[in-house]
């Protein structure tokens, strides 16, 4: 599932997606370290991030500029909240050390819901929150994030 809108869509922002799929089916992501590895220039690394989902609106909307989030879970299920409107409104300076911006939560956007073995690919400029508890129960949740940089 590719969800974008066309007018916002740069196929040149998708060229490492085969990577991306080949380092999921390759690797063993229960032990990948915590925190920032398998890192090849600025342009391809791994995020492994492990934690208990809350309430998504205690969490703010986020773009970045630079890279690509595909958010694969590899244990238990969270919620991910994200839009294709790329006209968003910022409520913070953008952080180019990590590639970061908070944005006011979008007039419309979908919920997503990923149990073990899902990812979803968000694109750049794509306002979307994660971290977010699924029928109101709350879970520990072991995710890779992969950020993916143009080459």
């Amino acid at each position: 599932m590719l969800f974008v809108s066309l007018k916002d869509f740069y196929a040149s922002d998708y060229s490492r997606i085969l990577e991306a799929v080949n380092f999921l089916n390759t690797t063993d992501l229960t032990t990948t370290p915590l925190g920032r590895s398998h890192q090849s220039g600025k342009s391809f690394y791994c995020q492994t991030l492990e934690y208990r989902t809350e309430d998504i609106n205690n969490f703010q909307f986020e773009i970045h500029e630079k890279r690509l989030d595909l958010h694969y879970i590899v244990s238990g299920e969270e919620q991910i909240d994200v839009s294709p409107d790329t006209a968003f409104i910022p409520v913070t300076d953008y952080n180019l050390d990590r590639d970061i911006q908070y944005v006011k939560e979008p007039s419309h956007y979908n919920k997503v819901i990923l149990h073990a073995g899902d990812f979803v690919l968000i694109g750049m400029h794509e306002p979307h929150r994660t971290n977010g508890m699924v029928d109101g129960k709350s879970a520990d949740v072991r995710k890779i994030v992969l950020k993916l940089g143009k080459e």
